[in-house]
């Protein structure tokens, strides 16, 4: 069992030779594309995580714009409430001023037609005596 010492040194250039062709056009090819996959997958997860940001941004915007909806038409309801009631208020009171007028209407054309009646009757009292008297007066003679 002799050692070969040509053998051993085309082994050992073989070896270097092979070393080299595979870092060349295997190694630092791989190398390369699996930095720049990286790459590409930490600018995607950065773009997610600004996505992300801007979604969260969106939302909360969109949270304070409906709170703040949401306050002024509750506002807006407040108001009209109070403008209805005030409107409620004063057809109300508009219908009872009527409502007395046509009450002191009422009574006074009751008053002027109870003093009408009166008049009247107090004409025909003096008439219906009268005659009552002769009729009286007329039939104790016949009588």
């Amino acid at each position: 069992m002799s050692i070969n010492v040509s053998e051993v040194i085309w082994t050992i250039i073989c070896f270097f030779t092979l070393l080299f062709v595979l870092k060349t056009f295997l190694f630092d090819p791989l190398t390369r594309h699996m930095d720049e996959r990286q790459s590409r997958i930490d600018a995607g997860r950065e773009e997610a995580r600004r996505a992300q940001e801007a979604r969260d941004e969106a939302a909360a915007a969109a949270e304070e714009s409906w709170r703040a909806r949401t306050g002024e038409a509750e506002a807006m309801l407040a108001r009209r409430k109070t403008q209805d009631e005030a409107a409620r208020a004063c057809v109300l009171d508009e219908a009872h001023q009527q409502a007395a007028q046509a009450v002191r209407e009422a009574r006074l054309r009751v008053a002027q037609e109870e003093a009408e009646a009166r008049e009247i009757l107090s004409r025909e009292d003096d008439r219906l005596a009268r005659e009552l008297a002769e009729r009286l007066l007329s039939g104790g003679e016949q009588g």
